[in-house]
């Protein structure tokens, strides 16, 4: 399988596999969080979805966010955002503030990993190889200063995806429920 499909099919797994852990889960489940742990689940998925939207399409593309051009402010209204707008920097009780849709975070995933893949699919081996700065990085990870557009597309919409896809499954497994359906 050449790279571009298999990017695009991880694309499309890790913006779907949310709906998969979600599933069943109530309002009081989604924003449950453990006593000694900030996040809940409809945090996670928001940030995971709203970081990659924000940077990628900031540092990457140089084209509005799929948050900014199509109207997910009013369908997914975040009072407090932190210092980054989504989500990084925000206490405890902020993050037990958020009220969200799931099925609209479920929607906005889907909408962004749709764009992600339009655009790398669309991406010349030279847009590729371009540098990209990631200054943000350097004083916890020095080896990431910078990285190719190739490199980073991944590292955000799946790296970053995942992490916070586990970290779903981590909250589940508190509570008591089976994390990943296998």
């Amino acid at each position: 399988m050449p790279a571009p499909a298999s990017l695009d099919k991880n694309l499309q797994f890790w913006h779907w596999y949310p709906e998969l852990l979600v599933q069943g889960l109530s309002d009081d489940q989604l924003r449950w969080q453990p006593p000694d742990h900030d996040s809940s689940i409809i945090f996670a998925l928001w940030h995971a979805y709203r970081s990659e939207d924000d940077i990628l399409h900031n540092l990457v593309f140089k084209r509005p966010s799929v948050f900014a051009s199509q109207g997910w402010a009013q369908r997914l209204p975040v009072v407090e955002a932190g210092v980054t707008g989504f989500g990084n920097g925000l206490k405890r009780d902020q993050i037990g503030r958020i009220r969200l849709d799931i099925g609209e975070v479920l929607a906005y995933a889907k909408a962004v990993g749709e764009r992600i893949g339009g655009y790398t699919a669309s991406m010349t081996p030279d847009e590729a190889a371009e540098d990209v700065p990631l200054p943000f990085f350097a004083s916890v990870y020095p080896m990431l200063d910078s990285m190719t557009k190739a490199e980073v597309v991944p590292f955000f919409a799946i790296g970053h995806v995942s992490e916070h896809l586990g970290e779903v499954q981590f909250l589940k497994g508190l509570m008591g429920m089976k994390g990943a359906p296998l």
